[in-house]
């Protein structure tokens, strides 16, 4: 444990996350620049919208933010696009009428535990379990979803 804590002072003892995220950028900006292509072009917009979300909140907040906003978006229009191939209009509708039911039982509880752990702990610290709880019970089977998927697609 005590080396964890001496490489995250050598870490920030000699701006290595500063140069990280120097190189990066220069990276990403050559990348770029060279045979344009929208696809690039998002690419690049993301790794900024995760520089901001990071520099302007806590690391759990930023990885909330992002995983619910900026991941699912693109992968929800994926499964749109999955869903009808010719309309994404379409795919939109059926994407919603199948997501609707488990988003909704997610919310009640999600309400059911925020009243419940704010029986016991403070708001903010309510928000913050539930936050921990459900991103960690998301992002699992996410993994292993595209896993399976990757693996039955060879």
């Amino acid at each position: 444990m005590r080396f964890f804590y001496e490489y995250l002072n050598f870490i920030e003892n000699y701006n290595i996350l500063l140069f990280g995220i120097i190189l990066a950028t220069f990276s990403n900006i050559l990348l770029f620049t060279k045979n344009y292509e929208f696809k690039k072009f998002t690419i690049f917009l993301d790794y900024f919208s995760i520089l901001i979300i990071n520099y302007y909140f806590s690391p759990l907040i930023a990885f909330t933010l992002y995983f619910c906003f900026l991941h699912s978006i693109r992968h929800s229009i994926t499964l749109m696009l999955e869903l009808d191939k010719t309309d994404l209009n379409i795919g939109f509708r059926l994407f919603i009428k199948k997501a609707l039911p488990l988003t909704v039982l997610i919310i009640v509880f999600c309400l059911i535990a925020l009243y419940f752990l704010n029986n016991s702990y403070s708001f903010n610290s309510s928000i913050l379990k539930i936050i921990f709880i459900g991103l960690a019970s998301l992002t699992f089977p996410h993994i292993l979803l595209e896993y399976f998927l990757e693996k039955n697609e060879k």
